[in-house]
């Protein structure tokens, strides 16, 4: 429940005056109003500064979760309201699991953490906790106990960092390596053949990331493939399994490689091809 229409009338606002000080198209701002459209994250912070108030401030919770809101605040995780059913991790299973694929065009996530200014952070999953975040990516709980950062010219989006186990990906991601994604809305649309997105499905025990071919509108299925390709397969994600998408916008190496060894081998390749053809001349 949005606290929108209240805080407005109480500051002596119109909507008109909301319209023109916001630049939100009014037929959508009021469908905000009555809560009859999702609203960005973008829109409700636009709302949020023409209030004076914190995007916190624009969500109500029910009384049994008054005690758990003021803790999330706290800890800078607020609500995405867009999807209230999803932000109290209630979703039944069964009716998920048969979502139509008009769905997947507006997603939203459950759970996203703000600092003090009301811009977003970037929460890190660390590999310890890969295989709970599946359970815990709608729980505000969960989320808050997450360390989290800023990062440079990263500022127009949802984004969640990653901690990468293994080598599927190698050599483009290696093991141990950090990533960074932006939270993918339209599934249909926005997911790009051949680029490398997070995934988290109830399919997978702690998610993957993987480039992905979109095959979703088509087939009603996501082919996630590895770079690693020789020792690691493709899989096929059913969609109505998927909690999230993220899109890598960021690659975080901190063991650089050595090119020692490709350099040296180039040396003795040209070496050799000098030695041949000196034979091949003297012949």
């Amino acid at each position: 429940m949005l606290n929108i229409r209240r805080i407005r009338e109480n500051k002596n606002l119109t909507q008109d005056e909301m319209v023109a000080l916001t630049g939100i198209p009014k037929r959508s701002y009021v469908d905000y109003e009555n809560e009859k459209a999702d609203i960005r994250l973008g829109n409700l912070r636009k709302i949020a500064s023409v209030l004076n108030v914190s995007v916190q401030e624009l969500i109500s919770e029910t009384k049994s979760e008054e005690k758990t809101n003021k803790l999330d605040v706290s800890n800078n995780v607020s609500l995405n309201v867009s999807e209230p059913n999803v932000k109290n991790s209630s979703v039944d299973e069964d009716s998920f699991m048969h979502e139509p694929v008009s769905d997947y065009k507006k997603r939203s996530p459950a759970v996203v953490t703000i600092d003090s200014h009301n811009n977003d952070n970037i929460a890190l999953v660390p590999i310890p906790l890969s295989a709970g975040y599946l359970k815990g990516y709608s729980s505000t709980k969960f989320i808050s106990k997450l360390p989290s950062y800023r990062m440079p010219g990263l500022n127009n989006g949802i984004f969640r960092m990653f901690e990468v186990e293994g080598n599927s990906m190698f050599p483009t991601i290696p093991n141990k390596s950090y990533v960074v994604g932006q939270f993918v809305e339209n599934w249909i649309d926005d997911i790009k053949d051949n680029q490398i997105y997070a995934v988290i499905s109830s399919e997978l025990e702690d998610g993957l990331v993987k480039r992905c071919i979109n095959k979703i509108r088509k087939y009603n299925n996501l082919i996630c493939k590895s770079d690693n390709r020789k020792n690691f397969p493709a899989q096929n994600i059913n969609p109505a399994s998927i909690k999230e998408i993220w899109e890598i916008k960021l690659h975080l190496n901190f063991q650089l490689p050595d090119p020692a060894d490709i350099y040296d081998r180039m040396s003795d390749l040209e070496g050799e091809v000098y030695s041949l053809k000196q034979l091949i001349t003297k012949n």
